[in-house]
């Protein structure tokens, strides 16, 4: 009989935990790492997606700058793509002629990362610079 409380109050102990408690722990324990993993992947996207934005603007600036090293008569409309860590930036650059001796350069990059962008860049240059 002594065996047999004994035996019963070791499995009613409040030392230890439930299996209900630890199935709650565990399930909020879940949560919190899904969350932690959702917005880890979201950093990931935005650090690509400003890498890419940089890169686009350096890609205008870099065909801005062959352009005003042409001469002034020499520079005219076109487009080429370029690839870098395997994401396709097309670039297309037009004239804008506002005078004989003044023109506007718009330069428009476009690529797609996780969604298509578009950045336009714009420059003037005359026949003195």
């Amino acid at each position: 009989m002594i065996s047999k409380l004994l035996l019963f109050k070791t499995l009613r102990s409040p030392k230890g935990f439930s299996l209900i408690e630890v199935l709650v722990a565990i399930g909020i324990l879940s949560i919190a790492i899904l969350g932690l993993a959702v917005g880890a992947i979201t950093i990931t996207r935005a650090n690509k997606t400003s890498q890419s934005h940089t890169v686009a603007t350096n890609v205008a600036q870099d065909i801005l700058e062959q352009l005003k090293a042409q001469p002034f008569a020499a520079v005219t409309a076109g487009n080429d793509t370029v690839t870098f860590q395997g994401v396709n930036f097309t670039r297309g650059w037009a004239l804008n002629p506002n005078t004989a001796t003044f023109k506007q350069i718009n330069v428009t990059i476009q690529w797609t990362d996780y969604v298509p962008h578009t950045l336009t860049v714009s420059s003037a240059m005359s026949p003195n610079t």
